[in-house]
């Protein structure tokens, strides 16, 4: 067994890192389901607001934009952790974590929502640039450092012994030798 995928700082372990274990499809629908989630997540917490100071509920914050979109940040983060505990990859983590990102950047310095000037397309599609370019920075930070917390949780942040073998192929080895 001299092939590339034994050599632990081969091509193969650079894919395993990039790819993980788990495909970039949960990655992708995850993104994208936080994408929508958080994007509407600012309106439901304003109704809930407005309807908390109908009802007579003092010390309602007027903006809750920057309790919402620190919540999403952490959910997401801590998304991004259990997903690279699973066997998810640093490149499917950075896409999971972009989707809630771009919608909270969209929502506090993107442009005006549900609302697209037909006037002026070059301003609002300058508007709608700099929050995902602002997403994709945040994500890779994220994606990365998350990655690297959730290897290390998983126990596999390399001070343990990782095997090829199956854990019941060790015991039953294991347990062979003891009866020998």
């Amino acid at each position: 067994m001299t092939g590339d995928d034994d050599e632990p700082g081969g091509l193969a372990a650079l894919a395993r890192v990039a790819l993980g274990e788990t495909g970039f499809e949960r990655a992708a629908v995850w993104g994208a389901v936080g994408f929508a989630v958080s994007y509407v997540a600012f309106d439901a917490v304003s109704i809930a607001a407005d309807a908390a100071a109908s009802l007579g509920a003092t010390g309602v914050p007027q903006s809750l934009a920057a309790p919402v979109a620190g919540a999403i940040a952490v959910l997401a983060a801590v998304g991004v952790v259990a997903f690279a505990a699973v066997g998810g990859g640093v490149l499917p983590a950075i896409l999971l974590v972009y989707g809630p990102f771009t919608a909270v950047l969209l929502r506090t310095v993107g442009p005006e929502p549900y609302a697209i000037p037909l006037s002026d397309p070059a301003s609002f599609l300058a508007a709608v640039v700099e929050p995902l370019g602002v997403a994709v920075a945040a994500a890779v930070a994220v994606g990365v450092a998350g990655y690297a917390v959730g290897r290390v949780v998983a126990g596999i942040g390399g001070s343990e012994r990782e095997s090829d073998s199956p854990p019941a192929e060790e015991e039953k080895g294991e347990s062979a030798s003891a009866d020998d």
